[in-house]
């Protein structure tokens, strides 16, 4: 194993820009003191700035349209994401179970680490539903409604005694109803993402709360080594802007984008198993 770092770069985390040592092998990043056991190389970036790589949900390209799926995963690649969460309607159908995991293993081999979450009208939300979503340790749940009257004869209250049983947030997605839909969880005590679902990346109170930032999406000890590199400048402010587009990406050690170039390896992207946490995952760098 050889370890690589960045001796004194600046790299945002939580809003903040720091310069740190950051410390990495081709698969984590590492405390520093790893560097005295292990065969390193300074790696020379002070024409950069790091942040971590973008969580996106698939709702501006999404994946299920199988004849666009390659090309919607290097857009996605190109803006910087390091994992890319598909959302999968089920709709009212009986079979939703073995339709999403038939859904799940189709995008084996995709060129990006990926997650699967269930969407839905909220009108076919069951309690069913959040358990076993929850058992399965999904990290949230999406709904939506396409109109007012989809928000009555709702079981309110056996959808809440479940989901505080699973412990499955819920989400919704961006929709024309969808600060209403937010509104009605909200005041029916629903534990539910701070957040409306969209095409700008999931903040980092998200990816927290979902356990996503357990492997993903943050740069600290034990976490995959996703990372991007924007060239510095005086304007620091204007980083913070979600849809600026990094010079370098890496996802787990390789290179996916260098300057305009999408190194897309079909078969390179894995599920994200973030339910795994490694010891001492929740220490930063």
């Amino acid at each position: 194993m050889k370890a690589f770092y960045f001796e004194n770069i600046l790299i945002q985390q939580e809003d903040v820009w720091k310069r740190k040592k950051v410390v990495f092998t081709e698969d984590l990043f590492l405390p520093a003191h790893y560097l005295d056991w292990i065969p390193q190389r300074k790696i020379q970036a002070d024409v950069f700035k790091m942040s971590p790589g973008k969580i996106y949900a698939d709702v501006e390209f999404p994946l299920t349209d199988k004849s666009l799926q390659d090309h919607y995963v290097r857009r996605y690649l190109y803006k910087g994401a390091s994992l890319l969460i598909s959302t999968f309607d089920l709709g009212r159908k009986t079979d939703w179970k073995q339709r999403f995991h038939h859904y799940c293993e189709e995008l084996s081999g995709i060129a990006i680490d990926y997650l699967v979450v269930p969407k839905m009208n909220i009108k076919y939300l069951t309690p069913e539903m959040v358990r076993y979503f929850g058992i399965q340790k999904v990290p949230f749940i999406l709904v939506y409604a396409n109109q007012i009257h989809d928000l009555t004869h709702i079981p309110w209250g056996w959808l809440n005694q479940m989901q505080a049983l699973v412990n499955i947030p819920i989400g919704c997605i961006k929709h024309p109803l969808s600060d209403l839909v937010m509104q009605e969880l909200t005041e029916s005590g629903f534990q539910t993402l701070s957040e409306v679902i969209s095409n700008t990346p999931l903040s980092a109170e998200t990816l927290s709360k979902t356990g996503i930032s357990n492997k993903k999406g943050e740069i600290k000890i034990y976490n995959d080594t996703d990372f991007n590199l924007y060239v510095n400048s005086n304007q620091m402010n204007h980083y913070c802007q979600k849809d600026q587009v990094p010079y370098i990406s890496i996802i787990r050690g390789n290179v996916v984008k260098l300057n305009q170039t999408i190194y897309d390896n079909k078969g390179f992207g894995e599920f994200c198993d973030h339910t795994l946490k490694a010891q001492f995952w929740n220490k930063g760098l």
